[in-house]
Order: C-alpha cells, then structure tokens, then sequence
C-alpha cells in the first residue's frame, strides 16, 4: 500500500482495457498522466504500457493491485463490458480495501437501476469510504483517444464530479444529476444517432434508386438537425399537460399530417421491393395515437405520441409528471422537426 512520496504514484488507475478503455488510457498517457492498467487478458496491458506516451503506464496483475498502487486520492476507472463484470470486480479480494479514500468512475454500460446498484456494491465493499461517480461516455474509441467525445457523469454530490478534473482531458463532460442520471442522458443523446442513422438506412434505397446526390443531401441533413434542438424544446414544454385541450391547441404539426407524411412512401416502396419496417413503425404508432386511422385525436399535436410511446395508456385529466422525457425527444426529434416543416411547407 502506497505510504510515502505519494506525489510520485500514479493518480488514475484504468480497470478494463477494451477498445475504449485503451483508448482512455493512451489518451490518459499522451496528456503526461501516471497511470496502471489492468486487463484480464495481460497482452492488452501490455500494449499500452509500452507505448512510446509522455506519461508513464504500471501493468497490474489484479485490480486490487491497479488501485491499491495508485495515489491515495486517485481516480479509477472501471470499463468493462457490462455490470455483471463490474461487479464481480467489485467483489474480487482486496478491491474494496483498495478503494477506500478513492473515487471510482463506472462506465460499463447498464441502465439507472443499475448504476444504484453499483453504487451501493462500492459502499458496502469500501464500507462507505469511496467516492462513486456513475458515468457514460458517448463516442468511439477514436473520439476518446482524441478526446473529443461525451463523459455523462451523476453523483449524488457534484462536487465529487468536480474533483475528478482528470476526467476533462478526456471528453466534454457534463454534470447529470445523481447516481442514475447520467444513463437517462446517455440514452437520450445517443439515441439521436441511432434514430437518424436507422432512418437514412431506411432511406437509402429510394436515394439510390432516383440517383440523389450524396453532398448536397448531407448539407440540407446537417441544417435540418441544426433545428432539432428548438423543436425538442418546444416539444418538452407541449408534453407537460398531457390535456386533450391542449393536445389540439396550436398545433405545430397534427398527427394526421404526421401519418400522410410518412404513409405517403408506402406504395412507392411497394412498387420498388423497399423494406418498410421503418415506416410501418411510424405510421402503428401515429394510429395508436390518433386513436386509430383518421381516430378522434388525429387533429391532435404530434406531442400526442407520449401516451403511446411513455405512457401507454389514456392521459390522465389533470397533469402529471412534469419530467422531461428526452428518449422520446431521441425517437422523434428528427421526425418531429420534419414533420413539422412539411406541414409549414404544405400551408405555404
């Protein structure tokens, strides 16, 4: 255990040497940090403590021994595939002994629930004397390796965030909320990129067949997205009421015109031997809202999805939650601002 001339000993420990937590830990080496690394498989440790870095890279046999060998107020943290792991980490000899006085990072992937109950395998291994930091880094290995990807963090004091300043070297962070908040966001955020990124997919083949150039597509794609943002926003206020009255009151976009929108693509990719899935998802959900097709709240807001997509069922008569719901902003968001320029566009 670390005793003396602890200024010397390095101040982060990387546990998890994957794609991303190698590229974490070179990234964490070039910016001249003391580091140890641990992986299950020697090699990939190996590799990054021979790599020609500024800082310097300890190769730890156990994870108790990465952290124990840290400074007294280091950093660890765990990345590996999942919380399974990350537990059984967490239960492994020593660890929880080592962990006492340090700050724990946990960016395996799991859910809120799950980043609580890391939170409470921190506390009962360290008896209490652990910082926990519940993380998600939203990005490839080649963005943290050049540090420009996302770090999502939550603890339940930001402080503890704050402190662990070695982790702005490493992305944009941004402080969440508490243990679980920062899974709520991750999800949210990088369900944007799924969405559009299924959706283009879904597109391709029309591109294709009417010959779309692709650069003049990806420059009216990116000032679309520029707008999703606002609509979101807009969107988040709408959803707070969950009143019929207000579902149909100034309506950006109704569901009807929502459903014609993408209803419209369906003989086309008939004719044309075109997957639907897509927009058959679309188009159920659209019905679900309006009640069914041309139903009683097809005149209704596209805000109306919530009742299917978040609550799946009627709305209440008063209000409820008032929470913003940012997954279903990650759903829609694209389509919501599409939609909603359509209709502009139809009304001119």
């Amino acid at each position: 255990m670390p005793t003396a001339h602890d200024n010397a000993l390095p101040t982060v420990s990387v546990l998890g040497l994957g794609s991303m937590g190698s590229s974490i830990a070179l990234r964490l080496r070039d910016q001249g940090h003391s580091i140890t690394v641990w992986n299950r498989s020697r090699a990939k440790a190996d590799a990054v403590a021979t790599y020609d870095g500024v800082g310097q890279a300890r190769v730890a046999l156990t994870p108790a021994e990465a952290i124990s060998s840290c400074a007294p107020n280091a950093i660890i943290i765990l990345i590996v595939t999942d919380i399974k792991t990350t537990k059984n980490i967490l239960f492994s000899e020593g660890v929880g002994d080592a962990l006492q006085g340090r700050t724990l990072v946990n960016l395996a992937s799991g859910n809120p629930d799950e980043g609580r109950d890391v939170a409470a395998v921190v506390a009962e291994v360290s008896r209490g004397k652990a910082a926990y930091i519940d993380g998600a880094y939203s990005g490839n290995p080649s963005k943290a390796r050049a540090g420009q990807g996302q770090l999502f963090l939550s603890s339940e004091k930001r402080e503890t965030v704050e402190r662990a300043s070695v982790m702005t070297g490493l992305a944009e962070v941004t402080y969440c909320g508490g243990i679980g908040a920062s899974r709520a966001f991750d999800y949210a955020v990088v369900d944007l990129f799924f969405a559009n990124t299924l959706s283009f997919m879904s597109n391709a083949a029309a591109l294709q067949n009417e010959e779309v150039e692709m650069q003049p597509l990806f420059k009216a794609i990116a000032a679309r997205l520029a707008t999703v943002p606002a609509v979101l926003e807009l969107y988040s206020e709408r959803m707070k009421s969950r009143s019929e009255q207000d579902y149909i009151k100034d309506t950006t976009c109704t569901l009807n015109a929502a459903r014609s929108y993408w209803a419209s693509r369906l003989p086309y990719n008939k004719v044309h031997g075109i997957p639907s899935h897509l927009t058959n998802l679309f188009v159920d959900l659209l019905d679900d809202a309006s009640g069914g097709r041309e139903g009683e709240h097809s005149a209704a807001d596209l805000s109306r999805l919530q009742e299917v997509v978040r609550y799946g069922r009627e709305p209440p008569f008063s209000s409820t939650h008032p929470w913003i719901v940012l997954v279903l902003g990650a759903v829609v968001g694209a389509t919501a601002a599409s939609a909603f320029w359509y209709q502009r566009a139809r009304a001119r």
